[in-house]
């Protein structure tokens, strides 16, 4: 695209700037109405129906529930923009008039943003594409059960790999909201960045006993303790003291 007019910084910007409605709208709808992983049937359909009348090619049911856009550009480098969709089984107390509609469910981690901002992000990839801009193409991957893994325990992300939907890819940019960050603010930095929520399971068997008398029984609930401060060692004894790591029990 020789004769393309430059895609400029302050560009992007104001038209962000003028979606900032439609961002909200799109976040406060799919807050409204939150859904557990790998059941976000309503949140893609928004998407997809977004999408659509962008007139921006899709592929549904990716990972399930996720759903994939294409949009076509010049020659160069194939790129990939990640969204989560799913939420948590969270009761909302925020009193705002977005409040989940679903009793003891709630976009507790931003992911109603995640997408909303990945919306905004096509409306203005889609208009440069058209105006023959663009210089390379760009893969809209929304994805579901960031959250939870399933069955075999694969999360959506792997699932979305499994099936193929970034193949292709030279790279893949992804974001999360951080309400300690200043507004209008993007951090970022070489290695890991966040934490990553699994899941584990730890059996110790014992035996009861009188509480008078603990040496005449194998107490689970010690041993448990002792299991727990072990495994919160693991960063402080078992790691570079270079490198960082978080390992947190939590229910």
């Amino acid at each position: 695209m020789p004769n393309a007019q430059p895609i400029t910084h302050a560009e992007l910007l104001q038209r962000a700037h003028e979606l900032h409605d439609n961002i909200r709208h799109w976040r406060r709808t799919i807050h409204r109405h939150p859904e557990l992983s790998f059941t976000e049937h309503q949140t893609s359909g928004l998407v997809n129906a977004t999408l659509t009348d962008l007139h921006i090619e899709t592929e549904t049911e990716v990972a399930k529930t996720g759903v994939v856009g294409h949009i076509k550009g010049g020659d160069g480098p194939v790129v990939g923009l990640r969204a989560d969709m799913d939420a948590l089984p969270i009761l909302e107390e925020n009193g705002t008039e977005f409040d989940s509609q679903r009793s003891g469910l709630m976009h507790a981690c931003g992911h109603d943003s995640h997408t909303a901002m990945l919306l905004g992000a096509a409306t203005i990839l889609k208009e440069l594409s058209e105006q023959g801009r663009l210089p390379g193409s760009v893969r809209l991957l929304f994805q579901p059960s960031e959250e939870a893994q399933d069955d075999e325990g694969k999360s959506g992300g792997m699932r979305m790999v499994e099936e193929g939907a970034l193949d292709g890819l030279d790279a893949v940019f992804g974001i999360h909201v951080d309400a300690t960050a200043p507004t209008g603010s993007v951090g970022t930095r070489s290695g890991p960045m966040l934490a990553a929520a699994d899941r584990f399971s730890i059996e110790i068997r014992g035996f009861g006993g009188h509480a008078a008398a603990p040496h005449r029984s194998l107490d689970p609930i010690a041993l448990s303790a002792q299991v727990i401060n072990a495994i919160h060692q693991i960063v402080s004894r078992r790691l570079d003291p270079i490198d960082s790591g978080v390992i947190t029990i939590g229910t």
